[in-house]
């Protein structure tokens, strides 16, 4: 282990709230972090995998193959604050075997436990809806014999240290590396750029667009994060522009793009307290890019899921929608 010299990315980022700097200067750092970031995880792509799982090592450090992978248990851990009035706040694991496929990825969790009550059920089996749509779009595209590639555990602002002037010094905390769909993997949005679509976890409201002190973290605004997301596109596709490694390897925008939905769909699917918020989200969406804001009603179609009576004519629409935000740009 080593020292490594830098900024929090957060304090660059937003160095006109908190530095004093002036927007263009900001624009010009934050652009700087994104080309260096986006390069760096470009180089994971190149460590790919039949199964998806923790990485195993051989005795020089080099990636060799997976096995069973720990998780977060969130549900259990709320039920244990909420129903056995537990206060311990140690997080609780379960072991999944190797993965085969992205959907067997995005639906253990929801697997683990039953949803007794009609809403979290109805919003549960909608959920599941809308990942086997998701899989069924993505499945006719071309095959990879290995569909896994490395990804950052914890793939967030904290845990990237840049120069005054964002260039990227290093990147901290890989505890928990693993072998993850590559939809979901090194060429992925960073989560400080997706923030908006996890209505639970976001915070920005307008006085803070009006440079008034958050109470909790500084964040952008839905335009911004919109905004910065195609400039992170941007820079992918320069990556791939100047690729020199393996051809299969090579970076993709389109993986990028769609990572959007994807990405949220697994926060949503491993944790029960963003869950509604991002079905939510992600129905207005499909809703709004398909003109069907009638026949896509948050909570009748939660309704029907838990009573088991969501007609043919729904799922089709939804998987319609979910086709259209995979390839829509500006989201």
């Amino acid at each position: 282990m080593s020292f490594i010299p830098g900024k929090p990315l957060y304090e660059v980022w937003f160095g006109h709230r908190q530095r004093g700097f002036n927007k263009e200067t900001v624009e010009r750092h934050r652009r700087c972090a994104l080309r260096e970031i986006a390069s760096a995880m470009a180089q994971l792509k190149k460590y790919s995998f039949k199964k998806g799982g923790f990485v195993t090592f051989d005795s020089a450090g080099n990636p060799v193959g997976v096995g069973p992978m720990r998780h977060v248990d969130h549900k259990a851990m709320l039920d244990r604050w909420f129903i056995d009035n537990d206060p311990t706040d140690d997080p609780i694991y379960v072991e999944s075997p190797e993965f085969s496929s992205l959907l067997d990825y995005e639906t253990f969790p929801l697997d683990l436990h039953e949803e007794v009550k009609p809403f979290p059920r109805g919003v549960t089996l909608l959920l599941k809806l809308m990942i086997r749509c998701l899989v069924d779009q993505l499945e006719p595209g071309p095959k990879s014999s290995k569909p896994f590639v490395l990804a950052h555990p914890d793939y967030d602002i904290q845990n990237f240290l840049v120069s005054e002037t964002g260039e990227l010094q290093g990147i901290i905390d890989w505890d928990g590396i693993a072998a993850v769909p590559r939809d979901i993997g090194s060429e992925r949005y960073p989560g400080w750029l997706t923030r908006d679509w996890d209505p639970a976890m976001y915070g920005w409201n307008k006085s803070m667009g009006k440079g008034e002190e958050p109470e909790g973290v500084w964040e952008d605004s839905p335009k911004s994060l919109k905004k910065y997301r195609r400039v992170y596109r941007e820079m992918v596709a320069k990556c791939r522009e100047k690729w020199d490694g393996p051809p299969d390897a090579r970076p993709d925008v389109n993986i990028t793009r769609r990572s959007l939905v994807i990405e949220n769909l697994t926060i949503a699917a491993q944790d029960p307290q963003s869950r509604s918020d991002i079905v939510r989200k992600i129905v207005q969406a499909i809703a709004g890019v398909l003109g069907r804001e009638a026949d896509l009603d948050f909570m009748k179609l939660v309704d029907r899921c838990a009573e088991g009576k969501l007609i043919d004519d729904i799922r089709e629409i939804l998987a319609e929608g979910i086709n259209a935000l995979l390839k829509k740009d500006n989201l």
